[in-house]
């Protein structure tokens, strides 16, 4: 049993000393309030287990009391500390009150502790030689020990279930290894009490140590993985360095003196290293030739990688072509990292779906993921605004847990390892960049993950300037028709209608001015054209919002096809309206809505009826449906509606440019029947995008055409 308490209090004693340490380098503790906590926690450790080591090796009664006195002195301020490191981890400022009470309870113990109130005497107990037998003091101070425990347990116990993802997975395995530590650590108290237990969980303090050691290094409590290299360094140079003294120490002086004392080889051991230590730190010399072998082995590539990065996020140009970035950041960060699977996906500007615009590694990506979908990773990003690992995103919620299970394998986009990270323009998320195993192992640290996230909120004002660029370039096409339609109106209104006369008189008596009947009607047609053409521009500059009130979109369709009734029967087009359920109102403008759809199915029926291959009646199909979107500024619902034709189709390269003025796949002016002007589906987007909504076109050649028009909803 000694054997076992001597090695674990020498284990414990060297990891909290280690602890203590590194976070003494890293020299911001007058700064920081929690770092500051952790020392004198970490220290008290130290001083109760070291205390507690030497206890158990001393052979003779005065350096067995003395070592008890000093366990005893750590062990008093252990709870105190331990609740100190609680408030300021969880944040419970409005306790410091509590901590300063604490600590001068845990100074008034010292005190007692110096004289025989606390420990009277030692005694033969248990198996144990010098065993200490408790005082008057011993209850207040176990009793301060079990209350102070118990208060900051419950406060880490208590932040834990409010935390949110990264705050939870550090206070997991912190409150997880100091309760299974203090536990462990209580059974030194039952032979103080004379009941016969040994102190077998003794050991279990280590759990305090390891569970706060993975919390830092796994989720990043305190940022130390640089220096932990120059900390372990130092010490494991000095326990070699100290432990080999140590011996040749003890050999030499028993062989030159009898009675050589102390001749325990631990306690040497033990005083070495401290000394050992001590000097590595301090010596300017011996820590600089230490500061650069770890820097050129271990730290030069890390910090090689950290400076891409950073030149990385300034070459995110603002004005140059967003897919060739896409792509070459995709490139960089997977070369840079060493990541071999990295995907980019951002939101489709014309729909809801999230596009994959550039890949890495021989993971299949989806080209194209629904709002439904990664509904759960959108609401991830919503509570937390940073980037974020999925395993330990899938610990912490268990919303975001069910969601990512329910998919299944086959359709998982993310794995556990994953890391995915925000594209966000200011308050908007755009999309998320999706970072996969590193091929070397390499553990990422805080800074990494902001020079990444730097680099995605580049990427999001890069999307947000592109947003602002179009819309005023839309303004500009706006002014500039308007001004050409109002010059058009005034110029060639009353010149045509004087031509349109003379033509209509041309038609009723040709014979009286001797010209042949074509003429007028060619006259006629040309003068149609034009003033069609007048008409249209001017309908596109019109500036009016019109008068925006509740609508409810089944009248709207009903009304544009009773206008459009007749041409369907003419050309023998029939259509089918499905509504797939109950559907809510719209806050818009009825007239410029039914002429929306009135526009979409006038231009159906163009394209059925001058199809010279249509053998059969043609079909037009309106389907509505309510969608659940995502807009990041109003969070609305959105109704689908689409119109869908057998017509002939648009041609691919021109389906992109189909929205714009006086684009059109329909004859402009030769035919003898319908023309159009190119600037019917402009009117429509714009009559749309008053309303907030958007418009899409898919079309194939040969098998028709689908508009899709998206409305937002206001509940």
């Amino acid at each position: 049993m000694i054997a076992y308490l001597v090695v674990s209090s020498f284990l414990i004693s060297l990891l909290s000393l280690f602890f203590l340490v590194a976070v003494i380098a890293k020299g911001n503790l007058y700064f920081k309030g929690r770092n500051l906590a952790f020392c004198f926690f970490s220290f008290s450790i130290f001083v109760w287990s070291l205390g507690h080591m030497m206890w158990l090796v001393s052979s003779e009664r005065s350096d067995a009391f003395f070592w008890v006195h000093v366990l005893v002195a750590g062990s008093i301020m252990v709870p105190y500390a331990y609740f100190h490191f609680a408030v300021n981890l969880t944040g419970r400022f409005y306790l410091q009150r509590h901590v300063i009470a604490g600590y001068a309870i845990g100074a008034i113990l010292l005190c007692f502790n110096i004289s025989d109130f606390v420990v009277v005497d030692l005694e033969p107990r248990g198996g144990f030689e010098f065993w200490p037998v408790p005082g008057s003091m011993f209850f207040p101070y176990i009793g301060g020990y079990i209350f102070m425990v118990i208060f900051g347990s419950g406060l880490l116990f208590s932040e834990y279930r409010r935390a949110e993802i990264d705050k939870k997975n550090q206070l997991r395995y912190i409150t997880f290894g100091t309760v299974i530590g203090f536990l462990g650590g209580t059974t030194n108290f039952f032979l103080w009490l004379d009941i016969p237990i040994a102190p077998f969980g003794h050991a279990a303090v280590i759990f305090y140590i390891l569970g706060l050691g993975y919390s830092m290094l796994k989720f990043r409590a305190l940022d130390f993985s640089e220096m932990s290299f120059r900390v372990f360094g130092l010490i494991v140079i000095a326990i070699i360095f100290s432990g080999i003294t140590s011996f040749g120490l003890v050999a030499l002086m028993h062989s030159i003196y009898d009675d050589f004392y102390p001749d325990h080889v631990l306690f040497w051991w033990v005083l070495f290293s401290l000394l050992s230590i001590f000097l590595l730190a301090l010596g300017p010399y011996v820590n600089d030739l230490f500061n650069q072998f770890l820097h050129d082995r271990f730290l030069a590539k890390r910090f090689a990688f950290r400076a891409d990065l950073r030149d990385l996020s300034e070459q995110v140009d603002l004005e140059g072509d967003l897919e060739e970035q896409f792509n070459y950041v995709v490139g960089r960060i997977s070369e840079v990292l060493s990541i071999a699977d990295v995907a980019l996906y951002t939101r489709s500007i014309h729909d809801f779906d999230f596009v994959c615009r550039g890949s890495n590694g021989s993971r299949k990506w989806c080209p194209r993921l629904s709002p439904e979908r990664i509904d759960f990773l959108l609401d991830a990003f919503e509570r937390h605004a940073k980037s974020f690992h999925v395993e330990e995103a899938i610990l912490a919620s268990q919303d975001f847990k069910m969601a990512y299970f329910s998919q299944g394998i086959e359709r998982r986009i993310l794995w556990p390892e994953d890391i995915v990270v925000p594209v966000r323009g200011r308050f908007e998320c755009y999309g998320f960049l999706v970072l996969g195993k590193g091929k070397h192992q390499t553990v990422l640290g805080e800074v990494d993950y902001l020079l990444v996230e730097n680099i995605c909120s580049q990427l999001g004002l890069s999307i947000k300037m592109r947003e602002i660029e179009q819309g005023s370039n839309q303004v500009e096409k706006l002014v500039t028709l308007g001004t050409m339609a109002a010059g058009l109106s005034h110029e060639l209104r009353n010149p045509l209608v004087s031509i349109k006369t003379l033509a209509s008189l041309l038609k009723k008596k040709p014979e009286s001015l001797r010209l042949d009947p074509s003429f007028s009607e060619t006259v006629q047609r040309d003068v149609k054209r034009v003033i069609s053409v007048v008409e249209g521009v001017s309908a596109f500059a019109h500036n009016t919002d019109g008068s925006f009130r509740a609508v409810q979109v089944q009248d709207v369709l009903a009304e544009a096809l009773s206008i459009v009734e007749p041409n369907l029967q003419t050309e023998r087009i029939e259509v089918a309206v499905h509504h797939s359920q109950e559907l809510p109102q719209l806050v818009g403008d009825s007239e410029q809505l039914v002429q929306v759809f009135r526009n979409l199915l006038e231009n159906s029926i163009n394209a059925i009826s001058e199809w010279s291959e249509r053998n059969e009646p043609g079909q037009i199909t309106i389907v509505t449906d309510l969608k659940t979107g995502r807009d990041s500024e109003n969070g609305h619902d959105w109704l689908i509606v689409e119109c869908k034709d057998d017509g002939p189709g648009i041609p691919k390269d021109l389906q992109k440019f189909i929205f714009e003025p006086f684009v059109t796949s329909r004859d402009t002016g030769t035919g003898v029947r319908t023309r159009g002007t190119g600037l019917g589906l402009a009117i429509v987007t714009k009559i749309i995008e008053r309303h907030r909504g958007n418009i899409t076109v898919s079309s194939i050649l040969g098998r028709g055409t689908e508009f899709t028009v998206s409305l937002p909803v206001v509940k």
